[in-house]
C-alpha cells in the first residue's frame, strides 16, 4: 500500500516507517527537514515541508491509501503563549490540511495521533476510551485535535484516534528524557509519586498501529498504553532498579513549576488509562509489564 506519515522523520515516525518498509509498503514521510536514518531505503521518500501550511505536500495525501498523522511540535519546553500556540497549530492545522486533501475512495484509513492527556487529571478513576475528556490545556488540545481528525469520516474514511501514553524507547520520548538524571543517581518520583503513569513500549505501539490498519472495524479513540499502568513512584523505582541506581530524590511540585511553568503541573496529572479496545479486539502486547519493557529497552544501555 501507499502510506504517508506526517511527522514521519521523528522518534515514533521512524520506528513506524521501518516496520512498514519491512512489510513491503511504499512509505512517504513529511518533516521540517529531510533528515531520516531511512534515507536511501527502497520504497521510501521524504517530503520536506511545513504541514501547518497548505501546499504541494497534500498531493501525497490524495494518493495515499493510509495516512498516519503524527505531526506536532514537542510539548516538552517551558510554555508561554507563543509556545502554546505553536504546539496547538502544529497539530490542528496539519490535521485540517490532511483531512482537506483526502480523496474519497483512495484513502481508506486515517490513523491520527492524540494523547492520554485527553483525560486530564483524574486521580484513581479507571479510564477507558468512552470516558469523557478532562480539563486543562492538553485535554482541550486533544479534544480539538481529535475532532479535526474525525471530520475525515464524512469522506468515507475509517478514522482511528491513537491516544498515546508515555512511549518507552531509546532515542526520544518519555524515557529518553529521564535516562541521564537516573544514570547519575539523581532521579526520583515527581511530586507525591502517587499519580498514575500510562506507558507503552515502542514495539507494542508500532504493532498496534499495524493491527489497526488491518482491522476493518477499528475506529474512534483507541488507548495506546500497556495493560498494567503504574504509579509514578513505581515507575521511578523500576527505572532506577533497571539501571542499578538509587532514586532518592523526589522532585517537589514547586520545583517542577519553577523549572517548567504550566507544563510542570500538567506532567503530574494522574491518568489511570487502560487499553480496553485493543484488549477486547485481541491485540497481544509483547511487553505488558514495565519491568520486562525496561529490561528489553535498556539491555544494551546499562
Amino acid at each position: 500500500m501507499n502510506i504517508l506519515i506526517t511527522g514521519g522523520t521523528g522518534f515514533i515516525g521512524t520506528a513506524v516507517a521501518t516496520r512498514l518498509l519491512e512489510e513491503g509498503h511504499e512509505v512517504a514521510v513529511t518533516g521540517r527537514n529531510s533528515l531520516s536514518p531511512l534515507l536511501g531505503r527502497d520504497r521510501f521518500r521524504t517530503i520536506t515541508c511545513d504541514t501547518t501550511i497548505a501546499g504541494s505536500w497534500q498531493e501525497e495525501v490524495a494518493r495515499s491509501e493510509v495516512v498516519i498523522n503524527l505531526a506536532g511540535r514537542s510539548i516538552f519546553s517551558r510554555w508561554n503563549e507563543e509556545k502554546k500556540a505553536e504546539i496547538t497549530e502544529s497539530r490542528l492545522l496539519t490535521t485540517e490540511h490532511v483531512v482537506n486533501a483526502i480523496t474519497p475512495g483512495t484513502t481508506k484509513v486515517l490513523l491520527s495521533a492524540s494523547a492520554v492527556g485527553f483525560y486530564g487529571d483524574r486521580g484513581d478513576a479507571l479510564l477507558a476510551e468512552e470516558d469523557v475528556g478532562g480539563a486543562g490545556f492538553l485535554a482541550d488540545l486533544c479534544k480539538h485535535w481529535e475532532a479535526e481528525a474525525m471530520a475525515a469520516s464524512a469522506k468515507g474514511v475509517r478514522v482511528a484516534i491513537m491516544r498515546f501514553g508515555g512511549v518507552l524507547g531509546l532515542g526520544g520520548g518519555a524515557l529518553d528524557a529521564m535516562l541521564t538524571p537516573y544514570k547519575l543517581g539523581l532521579g526520583g518520583p515527581l511530586a507525591s509519586g502517587e499519580q498514575w503513569f500510562p506507558w507503552i513500549h515502542m514495539e507494542d505501539l508500532v504493532a498496534a498501529m499495524v493491527f489497526l490498519m488491518g482491522r476493518e472495524r477499528a475506529e474512534g479513540p483507541v488507548n495506546f498504553c500497556a495493560p498494567y499502568v503504574v504509579r509514578n513512584k513505581e515507575f521511578s523505582k523500576a527505572l532506577a532498579g533497571a539501571l542499578g541506581r538509587p532514586a532518592p530524590f523526589p522532585i517537589p511540585l514547586f520545583a517542577l513549576r519553577l523549572a517548567m511553568g504550566e507544563l510542570g503541573g500538567e506532567i503530574i496529572a494522574s491518568q489511570r488509562v487502560v487499553p480496553e479496545k485493543l484488549s477486547s479486539w485481541g491485540f497481544s502486547f509483547a511487553y505488558p509489564s514495565l519491568e520486562a519493557a525496561l529490561e528489553n529497552i535498556l539491555r544494551g544501555d546499562i
